[in-house]
């Protein structure tokens, strides 16, 4: 009974450990300073506060119409507190990953091995020490924090894999739904995360039980992602289809078909492989050459080691062949072969791009230690395999913390010019430099109508720049004033962007300086007719 409660209290510790370490860490980082917070994680909280979707236009490209609910809490955070305090936060979420990874691994892990918690604390460690993981600790991306619902969703899966075969159905039941709930609600947040969503049904499809069951579980765990994304996002794709008429906006539009753009998929296709040589080879390409699907200088070797031994591994249990006591039994290993082969496959053949998978490199060093403990061999080699693997892939991998800053008194800090009749004042913005975060520090009276980027551009006639036109003639017909909002560096395709509908920049022009971007200029504008 004590041996119990001292392993529960160690739990406990372990638990706690992971978040309080990363927050550390995150402050250890610094500020901050990423593309996406000055581009839409700072702005889109404040437009969905403040009613902007429809006032504003594409003042961050594509992201504008991104689901705002995943930045609410650090936005609310950010301005009520500290720097500092919303870093510690950020981190202290983000470190969730380590409280269960170490849980999955603890559960998937044999209880007959002495030392299986010490183990499953140095998986989960090395599981968050991933080249991505540290990068984006700190950070918005956001794709280190809906891994902590995904996580938990495995771990709910292999701690109750005997329940789901041969447990009473409620308990079973109930299991699924929690399940299919947090990856549904990770989906929903970010839908990049959707190939996790295929993955916790793979894991829920092969664990123990009859067909029936499982078939049973399958669907059951699919409602329950179901519920979770429309619980999550249900109310964004509304206002969206209202708004636009495509509840994906701007994506899959020449499938949904907004009249407001351009009848393309709007998605980023850079990485995808090109060949059947170039997919066999990803990981390995993209472990050797961070440019094969990544924007940042990060070398990780975790996910190409699990991809060389997972197969191994399956066909070796497949074969009957196992090892007779691997340090993952088969059926746990079943299951976490099945949720990263699903996630993997889905995630290559739609997106590619390496930070989506970040929570399977946090699962790669325990993907290895499974595979290769299936390998049958005595057990000090396979013991030795393990820690050599273990070891090469900390050798081989890099660590980048990113771009970072010292912390200022308030996670964003913006000194916006003063405005003389912002009641009378819309903003027109160009280029494609990231500005989204400046916005919220200008009068709110003032409409920001990004007129140049990613997403609309004059040179593209759309129904949604004819939109923004419209609103800028009548605004100028009314006496309004107007300005443009742009980074010094993109002047000559601002001021080209301007000359395509009509407008000329002034000279009279003010700077607006911030803590986390190069200083933007802020500069009246005239229509052509009208500039001396």
């Amino acid at each position: 009974m004590q041996a119990a409660s001292r392993a529960r209290a160690g739990d406990w510790l372990i638990f706690a450990a992971g978040p309080i370490a990363i927050a550390i860490l995150a402050l250890w980082l610094g500020q901050s300073t990423s593309w996406d917070l000055r581009n839409y994680h700072w702005y889109n909280p404040y437009a969905l506060l403040h009613g902007r979707i429809a006032f504003d236009a594409a003042v961050a490209h594509h992201a504008t119409y991104y689901n705002p609910l995943i930045d609410l809490p650090l936005w609310l955070v950010g301005n009520i507190a500290p720097a500092t305090v919303a870093a510690a936060f950020l981190g202290l979420v983000q470190g969730l990953n380590f409280s269960f990874l170490y849980l999955i691994a603890r559960d998937a892990l044999s209880p007959a091995l002495v030392l299986r918690r010490p183990l499953a604390g140095l998986l989960a460690a090395l599981g968050v020490a991933g080249g991505y993981a540290v990068i984006l600790t700190g950070t918005t991306y956001y794709d280190n924090v809906v891994s902590v619902p995904v996580l938990a969703a495995l771990w709910l899966i292999v701690r109750d894999r005997v329940l789901l075969d041969a447990g009473p159905w409620p308990d079973a039941r109930r299991t699924a739904i929690w399940a299919g709930a947090l990856v549904g609600l990770a989906v929903g947040l970010k839908l990049p995360t959707a190939p996790f969503g295929l993955a916790i049904l793979a894991a829920v499809a092969v664990a123990p039980g009859t067909h029936a069951r499982r078939l049973s579980l399958v669907f059951v765990c699919g409602l329950a992602a179901l519920a979770g994304l429309m619980a999550a996002s249900g109310w964004w794709f509304f206002v969206l289809w209202r708004e636009t008429g495509n509840p994906l906006f701007p994506y899959f539009n020449d499938l949904i078909g907004s009249s407001l753009i351009l009848d393309s998929s709007y998605r980023d296709t850079r990485f995808l492989p090109q060949s059947a040589t170039d997919a066999l080879a990803f990981p390995f390409r993209f472990a050797a050459d961070w440019r094969v699907s990544s924007d940042w200088p990060v070398n990780d070797w975790r996910i190409a080691f699990a991809y060389a031994a997972v197969p191994l591994g399956a066909l070796i249990a497949a074969a009957g062949l196992a090892s007779s006591a691997p340090p993952v039994p088969r059926r746990a290993a079943r299951i976490l072969f099945a949720f990263a082969a699903a996630a993997y496959l889905s995630w290559l053949a739609v997106f590619a791009i390496y930070r989506y998978i970040t929570p399977l490199e946090m699962l790669g060093p325990l993907l290895v230690v499974a595979a290769i403990g299936l390998l049958p061999l005595p057990a000090p080699a396979r013991w030795g395999a393990v820690a050599a693997a273990l070891a090469a892939i900390v050798w081989l991998s890099d660590l980048e913390a990113g771009k970072r800053t010292a912390f200022t008194s308030a996670m964003v800090e913006v000194e916006a010019p003063s405005v003389a009749r912002p009641e009378a004042t819309m903003a027109v913005m160009t280029g494609v430099e990231p500005m989204g975060f400046a916005v919220p520090f200008f009068p709110p009276g003032i409409a920001f109508l990004r007129i140049d980027g990613y997403l609309v551009g004059p040179d593209k006639d759309t129904a949604f720049l004819r939109r923004m036109t419209d609103r800028i003639g009548a605004h100028l017909a009314g006496g309004g004033d107007l300005f443009t909002l742009y980074l010094p560096a993109e002047t000559k395709r601002g001021d080209r962007a301007l000359g395509l509908i009509g407008l000329v920049r002034s000279e009279d022009c003010a700077e607006v300086r911030s803590n986390i971007a190069p200083a933007l200029r802020w500069c009246r504008v005239v229509p052509s007719e009208a500039a001396p």
